[in-house]
């Protein structure tokens, strides 16, 4: 980036409110300016991150437009920076330049240790859910998706809301504890949530293997940055905290020893709907630290063996490969048996796609 920084200014525009066109293999854009209102006035100069309205003759940095969509003039560039990665959820590992020590062995978290806080959690969800609704589009994408009328309403699918954050936080402030909550703010004199207007897409619950909603992942509409799925987070905000990404929990119905361990909300749900199979579906490849506390939970409810489903591209992806080598490793060492599902890219990419095709296939 121009600024340094792992943001740009097409980034800002979105997060003020813009619908900003396809920018590869361009200097700038026109679009729609969130001072004025005016149709196409506003250019954004993608090379050096700075924009100018030609009607209000507003102009400047990154920074400069939304300290002035946003009215926080007050606050510094550093607290404006951490309140925007917040809101893009980038973690671009932020150091201080110190001498450099030996990192302290990580302690591994135990059931009694994190059990409080996603208690605490599950409840403000819950009440935050039961305020939101989905819209019949949302509804119609998660049907052509494969997920069941049924299970739309068990896992408790929502819509973004596009305004009334502060009405939503407030209402649920007042029936239960939210401060530290992902994705609420709180200071002395308001609640709120940190969702971004117009970044439209449905709420994901993450249910993890305790039965609790830990997190609410977003899948955007329209990708940020090429990326589709995000975390509501409120980390570096007042009262506010940061996404566990947590590990998804989908558990069959029937007596078995199986489980099944692959990548994504959506990953874990289709398997356990059409099969009824019990699943695990990782936030991410790499996402394995909440396995610390998965593992002997798993191993409490029986199940003595672990099949590993990555997505089917992993032979050309060495970061996949990598984190399932260190999966099997965890796993074997945690006392489990271990395998894989391995098919053809061309059945498809996800453990749900997979599943999916074969259905259709079957119909035929």
């Amino acid at each position: 980036m121009p600024n340094n920084l792992p943001f740009s200014i097409a980034d800002i525009a979105m997060l003020c409110g813009v619908n900003v066109p396809d920018t590869r293999g361009k200097n700038y854009v026109l679009v729609d300016c969130p001072l004025c209102g005016r149709k196409k006035s506003m250019s954004l100069k993608l090379d050096e991150d700075v924009f100018a309205c030609h009607c209000s003759g507003g102009n400047g940095g990154m920074l400069d437009l939304y300290k002035k969509v946003n009215n926080c003039y007050e606050k510094s560039n550093g607290d404006i920076i951490r309140e925007i990665k917040a809101k893009l959820n980038i973690d671009d590992g932020e150091k201080e330049f110190k001498k450099v020590k030996p990192l302290p062995k990580v302690k591994k978290l135990t059931k009694n240790e994190v059990l409080p806080q996603m208690q605490k959690a599950d409840k403000a969800y819950h009440c935050l859910l039961k305020l939101l609704g989905l819209s019949q589009k949302h509804r119609k994408d998660l049907l052509k998706r494969g997920i069941s009328e049924e299970n739309i309403e068990k896992y408790m699918f929502r819509s973004v809301p596009v305004f009334g954050y502060e009405y939503f936080a407030k209402n649920v402030a007042e029936q239960c504890d939210i401060k530290g909550v992902a994705g609420f703010m709180q200071d002395s004199r308001s609640q709120s949530l940190s969702f971004i207007p117009k970044l439209t897409g449905i709420i994901i619950p993450v249910k993890n293997i305790f039965g609790l909603i830990e997190g609410l992942q977003i899948r955007l509409d329209k990708p940020i940055r090429k990326t589709r799925y995000i975390w509501l987070s409120s980390d570096g905000l007042v009262g506010g905290g940061k996404a566990t990404t947590p590990a998804y929990f989908a558990e069959s119905s029937k007596s078995t020893d199986t489980c099944i361990i692959t990548e994504g909300a959506f990953k874990s749900i289709i398997p356990n709907q059409y099969k009824d199979l019990t699943v695990i579906g990782l936030a991410g490849v790499g996402n394995q630290r909440c396995l610390e506390y998965v593992l002997p939970e798993l191993k409490r409810k029986g199940y003595t063996k672990i099949i590993e489903a990555f997505d089917a591209d992993f032979r050309t992806n060495p970061d996949v490969l990598h984190h399932r080598e260190k999966l099997e490793k965890t796993c074997i060492e945690a006392g489990f048996k271990y395998s894989r599902y391995v098919w053809d890219l061309k059945d498809g990419k996800g453990l749900d796609d997979f599943i999916l095709n074969r259905e259709k296939a079957n119909r035929v």
